[in-house]
């Protein structure tokens, strides 16, 4: 019975755990908006790898498939498929992979590779008109994002456009 009862305690602290559900506004999977590289890489774990664009400016490589940008040490941005996914896909992988694009979902509901329609109800915004090149924003954040799709420029079935690549960055 003890046994038991020490379960039903800890299952919620082990399925937030792994939970891989993005809140655009708030950051990325535990990393704050405007956190510094030390408080991320504490939140998301070591990152597979670095690029130094400058001297205020780096790159952190999670999994396969995501960049976080840290600018002056502060956490700006958040790229997630696209070239970098293509370029590394080949690669073996074997820290972070959790962070593949697969595991991960906005607001409950998965939104790589899905239908326009499907990544405007995951993101709880209205994205306009299909397009291959979305912007929106919110208060906090800029988005983009780009489709790929056979329905031919502004076809209006959203079954055509298909998500390719999500950011968003931190707006001041």
């Amino acid at each position: 019975m003890k046994v038991f009862v020490l379960i039903i305690f800890l299952l919620p602290s082990l399925v937030n755990a792994d939970n891989l559900d993005i809140n655009v506004n708030e950051g990325f999977l535990g990393a704050k908006w405007l956190s510094s590289q030390k408080e991320v890489e504490a939140a998301l774990g070591k990152p597979n790898g670095y690029y130094r664009i400058n001297k205020n400016r780096t790159l952190l490589f999670y999994g396969k498939s995501v960049s976080l940008l840290i600018s002056r040490d502060r956490f700006r941005a958040v790229s997630i498929g696209g070239s970098l996914s293509e370029a590394l896909a080949e690669y073996p992988n074997t820290i972070n992979t959790k962070y593949e694009i697969s595991n991960l979902t906005i607001n409950g509901k998965p939104f790589f590779e899905q239908n326009f329609k499907a990544v405007e109800e995951a993101l709880e915004i209205e994205l306009g008109s299909p397009s291959y090149n979305i912007s929106v924003g919110t208060d906090e954040v800029t988005i983009n994002m780009k489709f790929s799709g056979i329905g031919g420029y502004r076809s209006e079935d959203v079954t055509k456009y298909q998500l390719r690549e999500l950011s968003f960055a931190y707006q001041l």
